[in-house]
């Protein structure tokens, strides 16, 4: 079977779509459903269910997709290593992420990917975590970007770069003018917290109770964006990774107080143990691990100086 149509077909199966399939592979919706039928006329079996919208892998397809996916992969590394720095990457990727990352990250991560391989196309999807873990293990994502990860028997983590926790809130809040803030501090008052079923929220309120701090949780949330904007409200505080909202702080319209005791998130991509990475796919994950090692750097930079520490 020529690579052209596993590489169709793998296109039509990752985006659950002929037409978005097709136009991954540079081919009209029509072509890329007859060439899915020759391959299983050959193969004498169903790869598809067209039954369904969006469609379905059968059991067969699904063990088909895995194999004919590490082909691609393997091939691309193949020419890779023949051809080298020569040969343009190209590829289709899907990144998925949790909703409580960092977004202008991502924005940098993809806009560095276009400069470096404009042939290669990134798609982000946010999940919670539950939805990541199982996208990752169903193929539907290539990698992943999660906090607290675990250790798992059929995924793999990569550590990114600890992010540190701070009390968020307006600049008219109670709290705003401190140079620290402790737990205790924050009884009574009202905090805009996560949704509770995520691992961010139990640790924060585990956190919270071992150092008795008791605030009100008036609201919760299952990503930074909203939590972020409705501090707004000068009454309203959240306890946020500190680099998630670096923009409104430099802007004045936000304040972030370091937490004493601190309080870090650990943040991590995962893959399958099993993934055979894509020249393309390991540029990606290069990219994502540049960016937060020189976050890190400016972050510890900065820290330095205001201390007034030399390096």
């Amino acid at each position: 079977m020529p690579l052209e149509a596993l590489e169709v077909f793998c296109n039509v199966a990752r985006h659950r779509s002929f037409s978005k399939g097709a136009e991954r592979s540079g081919i009209t919706q029509s072509a890329a459903s007859q060439r899915i039928r020759v391959l299983e006329e050959e193969l004498g079996v169903q790869l598809v269910d067209r039954s369904t919208r969006p469609l379905r892998l059968t059991a067969a397809g699904r063990t088909y997709y895995q194999g004919a996916r590490k082909i691609l992969d393997r091939y691309d590394r193949l020419l890779q290593n023949v051809i080298g720095e020569r040969r343009e990457l190209r590829g289709d990727l899907e990144l998925a992420s949790i909703y409580s990352v960092d977004r202008s990250y991502l924005n940098d991560v993809l806009e560095d990917m276009r400069h470096r391989h404009p042939e290669v196309e990134v798609g982000v999807i946010y999940l919670h975590p539950q939805e990541l873990h199982d996208a990752i293990r169903s193929d539907r994502c290539d990698v992943g970007i999660l906090s607290y990860p675990d250790r798992w028997p059929d995924l793999a983590a990569r550590p990114l770069g600890d992010e540190s926790m701070a009390l968020v809130c307006h600049p008219a809040h109670p709290l705003a003018t401190r140079d620290r803030v402790t737990p205790q501090a924050l009884e009574g008052m009202s905090l805009v917290g996560f949704d509770p079923g995520l691992p961010i929220s139990r640790d924060i309120q585990t956190f919270l109770r071992k150092h008795g701090g008791h605030p009100r949780v008036a609201r919760s949330f299952d990503n930074i964006d909203t939590i972020r904007a409705s501090l707004a409200d000068p009454s309203l505080m959240a306890i946020l990774p500190e680099r998630t909202v670096q923009l409104e702080v430099d802007r004045g319209t936000l304040v972030a107080i370091p937490l004493e005791p601190g309080l870090v998130r650990p943040m991590a991509l995962v893959c399958r143990r099993d993934r055979e990475f894509s020249p393309a796919l390991e540029a990606l994950v290069n990219c994502l691990v540049d960016h937060d090692q020189r976050i890190m750097r400016e972050r510890n930079r900065n820290s330095l100086c205001t201390t007034g520490t030399n390096p």
